[in-house]
């Protein structure tokens, strides 16, 4: 079943005096439970399109589909709301609150939205991701991989659709990054959780189901 369809999506920037087509015109699909890797050169439009299907940004032009919604529809409230209910992000520099321990982090958009038993869920969560010998410690007392651990744990705290994940590997060395792609392969296979991940790495990209190429703002194939 889809659960992600862009059409002819575009997104226009204006640096400067000069206007910058990041998408020029995107059609995809992407199914319930693929994991699926997004790749192409540095300004191809990878990270434009993953912040546009995950509501982080506006189209200049084009629909956006999730779970047969359109969301290009949607007031600035209820994509908040939406973001927080049914979208988890990864990104390469963690982003965690650095005076939060581990389990602190993971309870924090549980709590944005007054989910009950946070504490139990996130305690399970970082079970899961490895992490239950670290429920206590604070960012700087774990290692880059650990606190990529930490972030999608969080990620997944709301039950989310789908999981986003901008360069989850880009900050990490290669023991670590393997780490993290086995631990999606696991969310997927075990969770049947859909993933998108943007990366610049082949070997990495390789991990996927699927791989979307873009190039200048297109969708070359994928």
């Amino acid at each position: 079943m889809e659960i992600i369809r862009t059409s002819d999506l575009k997104k226009n920037y204006t640096l400067g005096k000069v206007d910058v087509q990041a998408l020029n015109g995107v059609d995809s699909s992407i199914e319930q439970g693929e994991f699926i890797a997004i790749m192409g050169p540095s300004g191809c439009g990878k990270s434009t399109f993953l912040n546009l299907i995950g509501m982080l940004d506006t189209p200049t032009s084009g629909d956006i589909y999730i779970d047969g919604r359109d969301v290009t529809k949607m007031n600035g409230s209820a994509r908040a709301e939406y973001r927080l209910k049914h979208i988890g992000f990864i990104f390469q520099f963690f982003n965690l609150f650095n005076e939060l321990t581990a389990i602190e982090n993971v309870m924090f958009p549980m709590m944005l939205n007054k989910q009950p038993d946070h504490k139990e869920r996130a305690k399970e969560l970082l079970n899961i991701v490895g992490l239950g010998d670290r429920l206590h410690h604070l960012p700087s007392e774990l290692s880059g991989g650990q606190q990529q651990r930490v972030t999608i744990a969080r990620s997944l705290a709301n039950s989310p659709k789908i999981l986003l994940a901008d360069e989850p590997t880009g900050n990490l060395d290669t023991r670590s990054s393997v780490e993290i792609i086995e631990l999606f392969r696991k969310l997927n296979l075990e969770q049947g959780q859909t993933i998108v991940m943007v990366t610049h790495s082949p070997e990495i990209g390789g991990k996927a189901d699927r791989i979307i190429h873009f190039r200048d703002g297109k969708v070359m194939e994928g």
